[in-house]
């Protein structure tokens, strides 16, 4: 085996015909063996078990029988969790962070992940780098601003800033640059989650309840009245997408619910009818464990606190989505341990079997995305090998049906990795 990792993404024909690969498709739960992928640009142009010549320009890269699959989606992904939790809330300049932000996502691409649900706090000038390929990194689906109540989860400021000395935006209090907006009342909501989608978002975060690493707010708050959740809502419908929340505890996951919001991240704390509810109305759960299982060092002892009550939840919330047969979606949420994201893998497979892992991580990513509607950016579908859709592929050494922790051995098994049609490693 030859060393091809490319520094620079390697993109120097029309397309590349992939052969004699065994496939995983995103959905079935077995392989389909002897295949050969065609890519033309960024999609999928044919798939076929009778060999056929690449077109002229095209190049050619023979799988070894290895298992081509879907690239990762992780649908719960900060950038501003690349920084060490307490760097993070010093309040570093912005021109500091965004070199952390960089280097996170490209470590991300580099395992695996080719598209990211940014759910919060992006910053839209490495938004837009990513983009325009100024930077390695996934392909981004923003939400802008996380959007909280004052003292609510995404209320970064110290506790001792006086309100007169907060940044004030008309109605709003902008926190950390416009990481955060702090919304109070239905019409600052409304407004809030308009600028979010005037500035690029595929979707809208907000919070409903208590967080982790959050300073200002117990575990158990309930955050937003329903009118508050309902003026997002309403401004989402209206620009064809969703609204994503934050949120623990049943009673707040409820009031989401009830109140339109489709995607509900975490949910340790709900009960058995918060996912009954959640399943009759079709929502997306975003749980995640690895942030929970394996978190920072350098969390300070609120904040140790306040993870022991969710991670006590957590196997009941990951036993109730599986009951119901919830839609379930895969993410990280990691926030000061980016480096050991790619252990979601490893955690998850305690409560969840291989293939409904790969799910999480594939076509039930892309169909959640593709509630962003008419903000959607891709011109096929994600998480998904058939043609017409977009070429995020990777080449995997062995089987993850068999076994899909070794995804979290990405440096070894991952043999290739392609984005949008453009090769970012090639180890075969």
């Amino acid at each position: 085996m030859t060393d091809k990792v490319f520094e620079k993404p390697c993109n120097e024909s029309s397309g590349i015909l992939f052969k004699n690969v065994r496939i995983f498709d995103g959905i079935q739960g077995t392989l389909r063996t002897g295949m050969n992928v065609l890519v033309e640009g960024n999609r999928i142009k044919r798939i076929s078990d009778e060999a056929f010549a690449a077109p002229a320009g095209f190049g050619e890269i023979d799988g070894k029988g290895h298992v081509l699959m879907p690239g990762i989606i992780n649908s719960h992904y900060h950038m501003i969790g690349a920084l060490p939790t307490q760097v993070f809330f010093s309040g570093p300049p912005k021109d500091y962070r965004v070199f952390w932000y960089a280097r996170g996502l490209e470590a991300a691409l580099m395992q695996g992940v080719t598209t990211v649900r940014d759910v919060g706090g992006n910053d839209w000038g490495v938004v837009r780098a990513a983009s325009e390929g100024l930077i390695t990194a996934p392909r981004i689906f923003p939400s802008g601003a996380l959007i909280s109540q004052t003292a609510g989860h995404f209320d970064f400021r110290p506790a001792n800033l006086p309100l007169e000395k907060s940044e004030h935006a008309g109605d709003l209090i902008v926190v950390f640059d416009g990481m955060s907006l702090l919304a109070d009342g239905p019409d600052a909501v409304r407004k809030a989650a308009r600028e979010c989608l005037r500035q690029g978002a595929t979707q809208i975060k907000i919070a409903s309840s208590g967080g982790v690493v959050s300073l200002a707010d117990p575990i158990h708050s309930i955050q937003f009245t329903a009118e508050e959740i309902k003026a997002a809502v309403q401004v989402a419908k209206d620009w064809d997408t969703y609204v994503a929340t934050h949120v623990y505890g049943a009673e707040a996951a409820i009031r989401a619910i009830e109140n339109g919001v489709m995607s509900l991240e975490h949910a340790n704390l709900v009960d058995e009818e918060a996912v009954k509810r959640g399943v009759e109305r079709g929502v997306w759960w975003s749980p995640q464990t690895v942030v929970y299982l394996h978190p920072p060092e350098d969390w300070n002892a609120l904040q140790k606190a306040k993870l022991k009550a969710v991670v006590d939840g957590l196997k009941n919330t990951l036993a109730l989505l599986e009951r119901h047969k919830a839609n379930v979606l895969f993410g990280t949420d990691c926030f000061g341990n980016m480096e050991v994201q790619h252990l979601e893998f490893q955690y998850r497979s305690e409560f969840f079997s291989s293939l409904e892992i790969l799910r999480q991580a594939t076509s039930n990513g892309g169909r959640a995305l593709r509630m962003s509607g008419g903000r959607y950016p891709c011109p096929g579908d994600l998480g998904v090998i058939r043609e017409g859709a977009m070429a995020d592929i990777l080449i995997v050494k062995d089987n993850p049906l068999d076994d899909v922790t070794i995804l979290s051995n990405f440096e070894e098994q991952l043999l290739l990795i392609m984005k949008d049609g453009v090769v970012y490693k090639n180890i075969l």
